[in-house]
């Protein structure tokens, strides 16, 4: 199975893993990369990761690691 192309003159990615649920269809390729179905849309979109500044591992890394006493 493989995604559609998300730019010109990009190669369609190789899934080698799929994951389903009653609403959604992910996939995850040979490099890592992670995508979503769009059923409206017909096509595979590929996911980017970020993070959110109030992610109780982002507010870690700002304030360091908790010191318990």
């Amino acid at each position: 199975m493989s995604a559609d192309k998300a730019d010109e003159g990009q190669t369609a990615a190789k899934f080698i893993q799929i994951c389903a649920s009653q609403n959604d269809l992910f996939a995850l390729d040979e490099a890592g990369n992670i995508y979503q179905y769009n059923f409206t849309a017909t096509t595979w979109e590929k996911l980017v990761a970020a993070r959110s500044t109030a992610s109780p591992d982002a507010q870690r890394r700002l304030t360091g690691p908790a010191v318990r006493r």
